[in-house]
């Protein structure tokens, strides 16, 4: 099978009607699905029973669910069982374009015929919101860019975009699971591929819907990141490994800050974080200095 299309799903009913037509209505249907609902406390777990009995459509959709765990979970569970040959996660509030499948099946064909075939981890294309409001960065001005996930930068590849890697180099890179804790950054994986010599081909066109909700991930990242210390950590111990100088002193100010509001002192931030305490001190408070003098937003 070409593709599996991955969503967890967590308190999302309202939007899997939504979703499902978008999936369902996709023009190339060579792929499964699969949806793993992650403890959901709402009627989530009616609402996708009752689209896939009704659904009049071929495609393999496999409905999984379990008690929370966080999206991380989910996904290192979906990936053991995945059959395609490559794994795109589709978030449950969001949507694909009717071509999304369409596209990423010719993108794929396209490198998997390249002699140097092993060194790509997947494709990738952009992000739009439902205005047509592009999410992501577009390029330098070509249609597609070779690049690792992290020197996406240099190549205005910024922000969000619909990635599809080989399901055989997830399996190999498994999310990391901290007990007590359900999120760590997906960029953990995504850098560490990057590093280990893998690039994506990123093309400059839509595939993927999206939208940042008032409850999303990403609206409630301070709050999520202070009950998930343990895989912050460790993101940023990796940041602080891979990353330039702008973005390593970027996740180091906003470690301190999380660190901080969990009730932190400086001594134990400097230790989870091998940093020295008079570095940490100096360097956070300029930052912030320089920030309100620049009239940007605080971290």
């Amino acid at each position: 099978m070409f593709l599996t299309i991955f969503t967890p799903v967590y308190n999302r009913s309202k939007y899997m009607k939504r979703l499902f037509d978008s999936i369902c209505n996709q023009n190339n249907k060579d792929f499964e699905w699969i949806i793993i609902n992650d403890g959901s406390t709402d009627d989530t777990e009616k609402v996708i029973r009752n689209l896939i009995k009704n659904h009049k459509t071929n495609i393999s959709i496999k409905f999984i669910s379990k008690k929370n765990g966080g999206k991380q979970r989910a996904i290192n569970d979906a990936v053991k069982i995945a059959k395609g040959k490559y794994f795109f996660i589709v978030d449950s509030d969001d949507k694909l374009t009717p071509d999304a499948t369409q596209l990423v099946r010719k993108w794929c064909k396209e490198i998997d015929q390249l002699p140097d075939f092993n060194r790509y981890a997947g494709v990738s294309g952009l992000c739009e919101t439902p205005s047509g409001e592009l999410l992501s960065g577009t390029g330098d001005g070509r249609k597609s860019i070779d690049a690792s996930n992290l020197d996406r930068h240099k190549y205005n590849l910024d922000g969000d975009m619909a990635e599809v890697y080989k399901t055989s180099i997830l399996k190999k890179y498994p999310f990391k699971e901290f007990k007590g804790e359900n999120f760590i950054s997906e960029g953990t994986v995504w850098n560490q591929i990057a590093a280990d010599g893998y690039i994506l081909r990123w093309h400059m066109e839509p595939i993927y819907i999206g939208e940042y909700l008032p409850d999303g991930l990403t609206q409630n990242s301070v709050s999520r990141d202070i009950k998930n210390f343990k895989g912050l950590t460790y993101a940023t111990k990796m940041d602080l490994k891979l990353m330039g100088i702008k973005l390593k002193i970027h996740f180091l100010n906003y470690y301190v800050k999380i660190g901080r509001k969990k009730g932190l002192s400086w001594k134990k931030i400097s230790k989870l974080i091998s940093v020295p305490k008079g570095v940490l001190i100096v360097q956070y408070y300029t930052y912030i200095a320089i920030r309100k003098m620049l009239n940007k937003p605080p971290l």
